[in-house]
């Protein structure tokens, strides 16, 4: 096809915010993918969206024009179920160029249209039916399952964010895989400011999934040896049970490890800006945003070798990689930050380049072009 002759037209299929800040992974990614292809003249772009409090009507914004479907607030047939009858003919009719989806239910409505479809993988349902405790949401992620295995059936081009996604899924399809990563809001590419010695930090939900119980055990182990040191756990407080438990295991130490809340982006940002390193004990983990965002900051990462944490941090590079549950080599990883500034510093300035190269948006936005165009040709 011959951009200069013919705009691009592109269909972003999943969840996204019609006005406000995003709220979760996949809304981020299509938020960043909308800020950087509404601006580039050989792009028509269009968001469609079907799910529930959102008002229905198409909107003209500035380079992109959204379709909002409102999803019924209660009914016995799943809303994400009837996504793919609402879309499909609705597709058909706007006749993309190429489609973008980023929830499965989307995926089916595209299949079905016949126009090149290239679908990301965000989540493991499998994965999500082992935590879950209720019948509804563990019904929920039941026919998440259903649908992610009729998706890999229908797909001809995925989008692993991840090398971590290609293992676990390259026998289940046959489509082609193309690694693009999640992108990085700009906010975290700004210089930051020099650190405050000694101070670490942890960002995210404080569930037992993260194995923070190890990383206060490593505290523990370290303060003999550096007595300023201070670790952060910032992020909500998700399971009640369990946090009592973490304040309980760090009230020996004396302020040494403080419980910070929930803070919006910019609070994440200066929270990154202010520790040494970001600190990561998860017992299980996917390609954790925060990584790339500490990794933006210009900040080297502690963290364990689950998931696609290996893929994302370069071992004595930009971080330090190691075992999951083991307090000693956690401890070892944060003594490597607190005992050598110069050389953290400079992790840092590398994580810093490595993160432009890989999750900048306009990087990331590059990726999905070039993923759309062979699935195209396809």
């Amino acid at each position: 096809m011959n951009l200069s002759m013919k705009r691009l037209k592109i269909a972003l299929l999943g969840h996204f915010p019609p006005d406000g800040p995003a709220r979760g992974g996949v809304q981020t990614v299509i938020s960043s993918l909308r800020d950087v292809l509404s601006t580039r003249q050989e792009i028509e772009l269009h968001l469609i969206q079907h799910r529930q409090g959102i008002p229905p009507g198409v909107v003209q914004r500035s380079g992109y024009t959204m379709h909002l479907f409102a999803a019924a607030p209660q009914r016995m047939i799943p809303n994400m179920a009837r996504t793919r009858r609402r879309l499909g003919p609705y597709l058909q009719e706007l006749a993309p160029d190429v489609i973008s989806t980023h929830q499965c239910e989307y995926a089916l409505a595209a299949f079905d249209s016949g126009i090149p479809t290239v679908h990301t993988i965000h989540g493991f349902p499998a994965k999500e039916l082992r935590v879950r405790r209720t019948l509804f949401t563990r019904a929920a992620s039941l026919m998440d399952m259903w649908m992610e295995r009729q998706a890999l059936r229908g797909a001809t081009d995925i989008i692993a964010i991840s090398q971590h996604v290609i293992e676990l899924y390259q026998q289940r399809t046959h489509a082609t895989f193309h690694r693009v990563n999640n992108p990085v809001s700009p906010v975290f590419f700004a210089p930051s400011h020099d650190p405050v010695p000694g101070r670490l930090v942890f960002i995210g939900n404080l569930t037992p999934r993260k194995g923070l119980e190890v990383a206060i055990a490593a505290v523990a182990r370290l303060r003999p040896r550096f007595p300023q040191m201070q670790l952060d756990l910032i992020g909500a407080e998700a399971e009640p049970a369990y946090v009592a438990q973490l304040r309980q295991l760090a009230a020996p130490l004396q302020g040494a490890v403080r419980f910070c809340g929930s803070p919006d982006q910019a609070g994440i940002k200066e929270a990154l800006a202010q520790a040494q390193a970001l600190v990561l004990s998860s017992h299980d983990e996917h390609a954790p945003v925060i990584v790339a965002e500490a990794m933006a900051s210009g900040r080297p990462v502690v963290a364990t070798m689950v998931g696609a944490l290996p893929d994302m941090i370069q071992h004595g590079l930009t971080g330090y990689l190691v075992p999951a549950g083991d307090v000693e080599a956690v401890a070892d990883g944060m003594a490597h930050i607190l005992a050598d500034a110069a050389k953290t510093a400079a992790m840092g300035k590398q994580a810093a380049v490595v993160a432009r190269q890989q999750y900048h948006p306009e990087s990331v936005a590059d990726g999905y072009l070039q993923a759309m165009q062979q699935a195209m040709r396809r």
